[in-house]
Order: C-alpha cells, then sequence, then structure tokens
C-alpha cells in the first residue's frame, strides 16, 4: 500500500509538472505574440525624457560600431583568408568608404530618423554579407558576428517585425557560412579544425547573433511600455498630469535659453456631462479621443507637449512666436467645432502668454505653475461667457 501511495503521489507531481511547463510555454507564446504583434512608437523610444541624454551616446556608438566595420574590412585585405582579386579587392574598398560616410554621418549630423535606422540595417546586412562572401570560409564564419552590431541597433530601435526579418537573415547566412566551412573540413582544404568544432561556433554565434537580440527586445518593449503607462493617459494617448510636469520644465528653459515667448493654454469641452447624458459613455470617450486628435496635429505643428489633465480638460505648452502662438489658439477653438462631426462640440479656451520680454522669467521655474494657473482662469472665463472662445492673460 505504502509503495502504491508513493506511485500515486508520482504521478501527480508529474502531471503537476506538466501543467506547470505548458502554463509556461503558453505565457511565453503570449508574451511572443504580444511583443511581435505590439505598434513600435520610434518617437518614444528617441524622445522621450528618459533617453534624450543618450542622444551623445547613441551618435558616439553609431559612428564606433560603423568604424569597426571600416577596421575589419582593412585588417582583411591584409589577410590570406579576405578577399583575393582586384573585382573582390574593388567591392571591399567601395564598401570600405561606404562605411566611413556613415560613420561620420552618424558623428556629425543631426539625430538619425527612422528612416536612417532602417537604411542602417539594410547597409550593415546586405554589404557586410557581400564582403563575408568574398572571405575564405573560416573567415566568413567568425565574420558574422558583426551582424550582432546591426542586430543591437534593431533591437532598441526598430520595429520587432523589422528585428525578425534582420534575424531570418542573420541565421539563414550563419548556417549558410557554417555548411560552408564544414563541406571545406570534409573536403581536407581546412585541416586545423574539425565538424564538432564546426558545429558548436555555428550553435554560438546564432545564440549571439539571434538569441540575445529577441531577449533584449521583449525586455527593453516591457520596460517601455511601463515607463509609457506611468506617464501616458490610456484613453487618449498623450500625457497625463504626471508625464506633462518634466516636459513644462523642459520647454520652459528651452524658452529661457533662447529669449522665446511661451504660452500655456487649458482646453475645456462645454457641457460635456450632457454628452455623457444623452449619448453615454463610450461615444464621449470617442469625443475626448476625437479632441486629443486635433489637439495633437495642432500642438505638432507649433512644437510643443500636450496633457489630459481632468476628464475633459487639456494642458497644451507651446514655445516660440508670440503672434504665432495666440493664431493657434484661435484656431483650436475653430478646428475642435466641426458640425460635421457625429456628435459636434465646442470648447472654451485660456491662454496665458509668458512674452520673450516678461518679467517673469527672472522669477524661475516657478513661473510654469503660475502660468498653468492663470491659463486655468482664463479658461473658466471663457466657460462662464458662454463658451466656444478663447481668452488671453498677459503675463
Amino acid at each position: 500500500m505504502a509503495s502504491g501511495g508513493r506511485d500515486f503521489d508520482e504521478v501527480a507531481s508529474l502531471r503537476r509538472s506538466g501543467r506547470h511547463r505548458r502554463g509556461l510555454l503558453a505565457k511565453l507564446a503570449a508574451a511572443t505574440s504580444d511583443w511581435y504583434g505590439a505598434p513600435h512608437d520610434f518617437e518614444w523610444i528617441l524622445n522621450h525624457r528618459s533617453t534624450r541624454p543618450l542622444t551623445g551616446i547613441i551618435r558616439a556608438v553609431f559612428g564606433t560600431a560603423t568604424m569597426m566595420y571600416a577596421v575589419t574590412s582593412i585588417l582583411m585585405l591584409f589577410s590570406d583568408l579576405g578577399p583575393q582579386g582586384s573585382v573582390a579587392i574593388g567591392w571591399v574598398l567601395f564598401v570600405l568608404v561606404t562605411q566611413v560616410f556613415v560613420a561620420a554621418r552618424c558623428v556629425f549630423g543631426p539625430i538619425p530618423g527612422k528612416k536612417f535606422f532602417v537604411a542602417f540595417l539594410a547597409f550593415g546586412d546586405i554589404l557586410t554579407t557581400s564582403v563575408l562572401i568574398l572571405y575564405a570560409p573560416v573567415a566568413s564564419l567568425i565574420g558574422t558576428v558583426l551582424f550582432a552590431v546591426t542586430g543591437a541597433f534593431c533591437t532598441y530601435f526598430l520595429s520587432p517585425r523589422l528585428l525578425v526579418a534582420h534575424l531570418v537573415w542573420t541565421a539563414t547566412f550563419i548556417i549558410g557560412f557554417g555548411v560552408r566551412v564544414f563541406l571545406a573540413v570534409m573536403n581536407g582544404e581546412v585541416g586545423y579544425i574539425d565538424g564538432p568544432s564546426v558545429a558548436t561556433a555555428t550553435v554560438v554565434l546564432l545564440l549571439a547573433t539571434v538569441g540575445v537580440p529577441v531577449f533584449a527586445q521583449v525586455a527593453w518593449t516591457t520596460l517601455s511600455n511601463d515607463a509609457k503607462r506611468s506617464v501616458l493617459d490610456p484613453l487618449t494617448g498623450v500625457y497625463n498630469r504626471r508625464g506633462i510636469d518634466s516636459e513644462l520644465l523642459d520647454l520652459w528653459h528651452q524658452a529661457s535659453k533662447r529669449g522665446m515667448s511661451m504660452a500655456f493654454l487649458v482646453v475645456d469641452i462645454d457641457k460635456f456631462k450632457s454628452v455623457n447624458d444623452r449619448f453615454g459613455h463610450s461615444r464621449g470617450d470617442e469625443v475626448i479621443v476625437r479632441v486629443a486628435d486635433r489637439l495633437r496635429r495642432l500642438v505638432r505643428h507649433q512644437g510643443g507637449v500636450l496633457a489630459r489633465t481632468g476628464g475633459e480638460e487639456f494642458l497644451v505648452a507651446m514655445v516660440g512666436d508670440a503672434r504665432g502662438m495666440v493664431d493657434l489658439g484661435f484656431d483650436a477653438v475653430r478646428m475642435l467645432c466641426d458640425h460635421r462631426d457625429d456628435i459636434p462640440v465646442t470648447v472654451s479656451v485660456g491662454m496665458a502668454l509668458l512674452r520673450e520680454d516678461s518679467a517673469l522669467w527672472d522669477v524661475g521655474k516657478s513661473v510654469v505653475g503660475r502660468a498653468a494657473r492663470t491659463a486655468d482662469a482664463a479658461m473658466y472665463r471663457s466657460k462662464q461667457s458662454g463658451g466656444n472662445s478663447l481668452v488671453i492673460d498677459e503675463i
């Protein structure tokens, strides 16, 4: 009986272990699916407050990594395992010049945009492969470690789909070069390495250049999403109160340093309670999202930040020419009121305008809070006068 009891416990333990493994596999599959299908916000990654201080480092790393490509190309020109023949050497020299040009662009040019990163990925994969093909088999296999450079950039700055495309390309040529070396060993062309060593090297290269980038991007995406959730409004995708605070200080520093004017707008949807009462909260949310989208387009045109600071209230902060920002305030009133909308609404807008010659610049950063309160008070005066209007206070 005792033995039967132990057998039963062992079977039960094995079943629990099996369910646990299936549960882990299901979670892993779900996480992978979420990661692959998640939208990729390049602007967030490059411009968010937490990554902006890294722009100088990003330049240096881009330039250094590209120069390492060039150094590798130069060294292999003097190797017996490197390219042979004038055509092959000419192609490598062409790639070398291209690498130096790209490195200079990374270091001395403006911060690259998404298209540059995509082009760099193609440059890193296609040109690197075209050079490695010209090497002797063993050198080609060793050189595939360079794919890790483009993989690193893809990991942090490009979408999961582009990363997968890069990894498929990388894995294909690592395996191909591994087979090429293995055949050379079998044919007696390479005598200082054996088949198992070739297989081991191929597997290690696959893990380093394919496995690591996937893990790194999943981890990076998780951390990035957590950061976004903490500072973004979940309904509209614009900043929340917490997220806007640091952005306002950045704008203040920018305006103070450049001697520019600064404007704060508080935008409130008129009679929004009646929208919810008449159409329901889900339709009310649609109205809020529509207003946020239109404000986002206005802010993008002027250059500023936008936050949802209340149920139907938004805060806009901008830096620039005073006249242009006042015009944008009137544009906001007009654009947000469109009678063609299925649920048309109007807005009350209050603006606090801090001109470049205002004495309040000497107050310091505390003027940001004062300006926001002034804009809020102006918005209430607009609402009291019937709404659908802009009230401006200069401070």
